[in-house]
């Protein structure tokens, strides 16, 4: 039973336990994750990010924090993580430099091709249609802009009960099929372990040229 209700909070943190539990499990959590991710997007001065699934708002932080040029936005389905997150980047907020937003993957609500780069870290295995998912992120990038997906090795999600309460578990191989069925050029594969976490996978992606696009 708690298996299931951590589960259904990694999913969708909500209520006083999603604001003050999750938000600190998530930040000591995925810290070294975020940091692979951020190193593996390579970022330039003035390059405008989307982080799907914020959390406590770690990773946008670093960005907005390291480059005084760089513009975000973020979207997570948890409106007690936006609470959260938007605690955390009220400086950004308030100089306009950032902007969150609650809501699904499969509507962001942002423009056509406005993001050079759109990361997600362990929100994949939550998305209901990974089809519309992906076309939602292909939409929002601008032509040649990177996508970067990071998720846990099936193997090591399956040691944890809690998988069975709505995680959808992929190999690498399966994400980059999706990838490339959406449009995207897979660029590379990066695997790593880490203490106290275990084996993780980013895979980065270009996005291709969108008919219609001049």
């Amino acid at each position: 039973m708690l298996d299931g209700f951590f589960a259904h909070q990694l999913a969708r943190p909500s209520g006083l336990f999603g604001r003050l539990v999750m938000a600190r499990w998530l930040r000591s959590h995925t810290r070294s994750v975020n940091a692979w991710a951020l190193d593996l997007l390579g970022m330039g001065p003035g390059d405008r990010l989307l982080e799907i699934g914020f959390g406590s708002g770690d990773l946008l932080f670093e960005v907005l924090d390291r480059d005084r040029q760089a513009r975000a936005a973020g979207l997570d389905l948890s409106e007690a993580m936006v609470e959260v997150a938007s605690k955390r980047l009220r400086p950004f907020l308030r100089e306009e430099r950032c902007e969150l937003a609650q809501g699904s993957v499969e509507a962001i609500p942002f423009g056509d091709s406005g993001f050079s780069h759109l990361v997600s870290v362990n929100t994949l295995y939550f998305w209901p249609s990974p089809a519309a998912a992906l076309a939602e992120c292909r939409r929002v990038l601008a032509e040649g802009g990177v996508l970067l997906l990071c998720f846990d090795a099936k193997a090591n999600l399956e040691q944890w009960a809690g998988h069975r309460f709505g995680f959808r578990l992929y190999e690498a191989p399966e994400v980059e099929t999706l990838l490339r069925d959406a449009g995207f050029e897979v660029l590379d594969l990066h695997s790593r372990s880490f203490p106290g976490y275990g084996e993780a996978h980013c895979v980065r992606a270009r996005a291709g040229f969108r008919a219609g696009q001049t």
